[in-house]
């Protein structure tokens, strides 16, 4: 008798899909209201309220290359670019997992602080990741995207 509820124990589990889908980790507490502000404080090019999601010890990366090891660091370098006149920044949609916020940022770079106009006038696109942890963000990793869009089969939209 034991072997038989032992063999039905097993056709049964053997039926069970092998690759149930774990749920994702819920975000942290506060990490969607940090995403957010984070959004609005770009797109309004508020770098006053753009410095106060920071930690004061956020290290900042573009292409791998470490750029600011601190928040003052970091707003002397992007603070000026967020605060241009004549550049414009959107934010895409983007995506949240536990501790990480992911956005497309879009921006105008037809101002004056010192790139060229990009062949299609005028936006330039990074691929931005923000970890956080304690309502702030800890690290910021950018990707440069340069300044050809792409449509959703990777050729140049139009």
């Amino acid at each position: 008798m034991l072997g038989r509820i032992v063999g039905a124990t097993l056709m049964m589990t053997a039926s069970l899909p092998s690759e149930a889908q774990v749920p994702p980790p819920p975000s942290l507490p506060g990490q969607d209201t940090l995403g957010e502000q984070l959004v609005r404080s770009i797109e309004t090019k508020n770098t006053a309220a753009y410095g106060t999601l920071l930690s004061d010890n956020v290290s900042v990366f573009e292409d791998g290359k470490q750029v600011a090891r601190n928040k003052v660091e970091w707003l002397n370098t992007f603070g000026k670019k967020l605060s241009a006149k004549g550049v414009a920044f959107k934010m895409s949609p983007g995506f949240s997992s536990s501790g990480r916020l992911l956005f497309l940022e879009y921006f105008n770079s037809a101002g004056s602080w010192g790139s060229a106009v990009p062949t299609h006038c005028c936006w330039s696109y990074d691929a931005v990741a923000y970890d956080v942890a304690g309502g702030k963000v800890t690290s910021i990793r950018r990707l440069r995207g340069g300044d050809t869009k792409l449509d959703d089969r990777g050729l140049p939209a139009k």
